[in-house]
């Protein structure tokens, strides 16, 4: 099934994504999406890893360590049914798929996919990303009245994020920064007055470029942080190593032409369409 191309973002959230380099979109999910994500969560609780000394995201930052590592998910879109099922559902959902196009065009492919989920004291991850690094699958442009964004995420909320909770952090406006971030800002141990946390309600989806310096502050809350991040790129760049999620080829059979398609290798020419006409 294809979606109509109807340019959801209005003008104020065409604005605040252009000045900041993220949007956050409020009430995506319903309620009973909700609860089969974390219900999905909550049965395949075996797969989540949490990152050991060795693989520290805190990198020895005073302001980021915690008491232990983040929790990683992978595997989700060939988790055993019903539990793959709520996350198949995300790669294409109609609330979220519009924006995606206004940002990386028809033919936009998926890059990869992981989850997070962290407890009370788990550490922080440095900021990275941003405009000026050399990874030129990470850029944003604006030309002839749009928006081009290289790889881009969608972060999804399964769990409240609040005041001071901790997750996901930025630096808004860095996206077009000319000047790579200071190494003591990137760790958060020096407060020059510019990285924010970002608020989200569970069921809302954080849209960001990855050229927009990004991390995460230690997890505070006394519930679980549980973020989906699906990474989409333009058609014709790949930043993963694999260009289809490991397991996904072997069952594709069972996803629809639309998702299908979002599986495809990078290339340019002739690509499967995404929307009608």
């Amino acid at each position: 099934m294809s979606i109509q191309w109807e340019h959801p973002m209005n003008e104020y959230e065409k604005y605040f994504f252009d000045l900041n380099g993220y949007l956050v979109v409020e009430d995506v999910l319903t309620v009973d999406e909700l609860a089969k994500l974390n219900e999905s969560i909550d049965q395949n609780q075996e797969q989540i890893q949490i990152r050991s000394a060795e693989q520290t995201l805190s990198r020895g930052s005073t302001a980021l360590v915690g008491k232990q590592g983040r929790g990683d998910l992978g595997g989700m879109l060939t988790w055993p049914k019903p539990w793959c099922e709520p996350f198949r559902a995300l790669l294409d959902h109609e609330r979220i798929l519009p924006y995606l196009l206004d940002l990386l065009r028809d033919g936009l492919r998926l890059d990869h996919l992981y989850g997070i989920v962290t407890v009370d004291g788990a550490e922080g991850h440095v900021l990275h990303g941003g405009g000026t690094a050399d990874d030129f699958t990470h850029f944003y442009q604006f030309h002839n009245g749009r928006m081009r964004c290289g790889l881009t995420v969608v972060s999804w909320a399964l769990t409240d994020v609040g005041t001071g909770d901790g997750g996901f952090a930025c630096i808004p406006g860095s996206h077009k920064s000319n000047y790579v971030t200071p190494p003591l800002v990137a760790r958060l141990e020096k407060d020059v007055g510019v990285v924010q946390q970002i608020e989200a309600r569970a069921g809302s989806a954080i849209i960001f470029t990855e050229a927009l310096t990004h991390g995460t502050m230690p997890w505070k809350a006394a519930h679980e942080r549980r973020s989906i991040l699906y990474k989409y790129s333009p058609g014709h760049l790949t930043y993963a190593r694999r260009y289809i999620p490991e397991g996904v080829e072997e069952s594709l059979d069972e996803f629809p032409p639309r998702q299908r398609a979002m599986f495809e290798p990078p290339y340019r020419s002739s690509r499967p369409t995404l929307v009608t006409n």
